[in-house]
């Protein structure tokens, strides 16, 4: 039997919390519940596309948005967008523009605590099928203090006022007709805003 040195338990204990509380977290922040306004935001949570902080998301003449918080090292973002290429299929073009919130830095757990370290892999272009897809950095420490999201992935859907009309969180092998029935039951319930 090998012996371990201090500093592999700690750091294999580490992960093992970090694992765990991917697993066991909250089903997304509370912040982001159906009926309310998350974005714009009361402050600054996105960088535009010059850098400057910006409170919401570009606009876009879709009217309904599927906002996307995707983290390069989660597996089941991956999945999401999968779920998402196949749900475009059966999504009217003009209807539905998807929004990839992505964050420059990360967290890392270590013996010494917390800190924030630079992404440990890169972000690829997510495919989202026919959909188009407006990828929006976050600012970290803003957006974590404002919304606190425990779960990735994280999908909302919102009107073009960004009123969140559904949530999901994680991902499943039903996403994808679950997006599709949720876009047919809004857009066949009222008028398709601004048309």
């Amino acid at each position: 039997m090998s012996r371990r040195k201090p500093q592999d338990r700690i750091f294999a204990a580490a992960v093992a919390g970090f694992l765990a509380m991917l697993l066991f977290a909250a089903c997304g922040s509370k912040h982001f519940s159906v009926g309310s306004v998350p974005f714009p935001a009361d402050k600054p949570v996105f960088a535009d596309d010059r850098g400057q902080p910006t409170p919401g998301l570009p606009d876009s003449p879709e009217p309904y948005r599927l906002i996307v918080l995707d983290y390069a090292w989660c597996p089941p973002c991956a999945d999401a967008w999968k779920a998402l290429r196949e749900a475009s299929r059966d999504i009217p073009p003009g209807t539905v523009r998807a929004y990839r919130i992505l964050f420059d830095r990360e967290r890392l757990l270590g013996k010494e605590g917390t800190r924030e370290i630079d992404p440990i892999q890169p972000a690829t272009p997510r495919d989202a099928g026919t959909l188009p897809v407006t990828t929006v950095m976050a600012l970290p420490d803003p957006f974590r203090k404002r919304f606190g999201p425990e779960h990735a992935p994280l999908l909302l859907l919102t009107d073009r006022r960004g009123t969140v009309l559904k949530k999901w969180t994680g991902a499943s092998p039903s996403l994808a007709a679950s997006i599709v029935a949720e876009v047919r039951r809004l857009s066949s319930s009222a008028p398709l805003p601004g048309r």
